[in-house]
Parts: C-alpha cells; structure tokens; sequence
C-alpha cells in the first residue's frame, strides 16, 4: 500500500489525514480529533477532503456530544430509512390503516391494541357465533 502512496503526494497527504481521523474515532480521543481538524490544511490536501475538514471543523462542538455520550441515534434513522424504502417500492398504499400494518409487519412488532377495540372484537366474535 505505502508503494501506491509514494506516486502522488496529494494521495498521500490526503490518507494520511484520514487515517488520523480515524484513528482519532476510533481511540474516542476528542482532543486529537480538534488538533487534526483545527490544523493548518496542507496545500497537498485533496479538495474533498478540504471540503470534509472545513464540514467537521463547522461541526465540532456537536460532535463532542458524540465523545462524551453513548447515545446515538442510528437506529431510529436506520428505521425511518426503511420505512421510506417500504413506502417507495410500494409505490404508495391505499390508506394509513394498510401502510402501519406492513410497517408493523416489516420490523416484527405487535400492533397495540387499545381497550375499546379489544372489547369490540369480543362482542363481535360473540354475536357471530
């Protein structure tokens, strides 16, 4: 790998940053995070990732919540990405009551049912019988 980096400086320069942010994330060392992002940026710097430095730079303060807390909320956007996928391949459904259902369906969930509607259906099943 070091053999492909030694052909272009800008490869180079560009992995190396991202290789220390990395490893920065992965260590939840937020001081290292700051110092890397808030160095000068190196002329042999990609523009992309002159672009990304400039975004996590402006983001900062926010992702400091990141280092100091467990909390994330990835599986509530990993879900209502799924519920858009369900929505898109459907293309639509013909009211709500049919959409919840195959949302419910899809993640394995029980559907809740109130009292009113539980007793409902007992009188029902018993006036049918």
């Amino acid at each position: 790998m070091s053999e492909m980096l030694d052909y272009d400086s800008i490869l180079s320069t560009t992995y190396a940053i991202y290789q220390s942010i990395i490893k920065a994330v992965e260590e939840n060392n937020y001081d290292r995070l700051s110092e890397i992002l808030n160095k000068k940026i190196d002329k042999n710097l990609s523009s992309y990732m002159k672009t990304s430095l400039k975004t996590l730079k402006k983001h900062l303060p926010y992702i400091k919540n990141t280092f100091s807390y467990p909390y994330s909320n990835g599986k509530i956007e990993g879900i209502n990405n799924k519920i858009k996928v369900l929505n898109r391949v459907a293309y639509g459904y013909r009211n709500f009551s049919n959409y919840k259902s195959r949302i419910i369906l899809h993640f394995n969930m029980k559907p809740k049912v109130r009292k009113n509607e539980d007793e409902e259906q007992k009188n029902t099943c018993s006036a049918a019988a």
